[in-house]
């Protein structure tokens, strides 16, 4: 699964210049014209500056632009550039990634089950980590 999503990552890179982070970001703005950093970072799962971070990445190469909201200078609304739109029709898919495309394509009790037997994995790491402190877990 990490070697998939690092294939894929590549593949990205190399097609539109920019990681997989960047071209998520930018395809969930071109899908929401205007909505906010803090918009963007829900639909993301990010830390708000996480998603700042991404956002002044896209701007500084001009794919997404900042437009201040008239009537609340303080509100600031992301759109996708001219550019932005041309890489995004030449970008690989899945534009979200391997990992989150495929949990969108699950049906909701298979991420139902998913979700009670990853709480159960980590439950099982969090009691074993004490104990592991210095131990390798993937052989390499």
């Amino acid at each position: 699964m990490v070697g998939s999503a690092r294939q894929h990552d590549a593949r990205v890179r190399r097609a539109a210049g920019i990681s997989g982070s960047q071209l998520w970001a930018l395809d969930e703005v071109a899908h929401a014209e205007g909505i906010t950093v803090n918009e963007l970072a829900a639909r993301l799962a990010l830390h708000q500056t996480t998603a700042s971070n991404l956002v002044n990445a896209l701007v500084a190469r001009r794919l997404m632009r900042r437009a201040r909201d008239r009537a609340d200078q303080r509100i600031v609304h992301l759109h996708v550039t001219a550019e932005g739109t041309r890489l995004l029709a030449r970008a690989p898919r899945p534009c979200s990634g391997l990992l989150v495309d495929a949990l969108r394509r699950l049906a909701a009790r298979d991420l139902d089950k998913l979700s009670r037997s990853l709480a159960l994995l980590l439950g099982e790491m969090r009691q074993a980590a004490p104990a592991a402190a210095g131990e390798f877990f993937i052989a390499e």
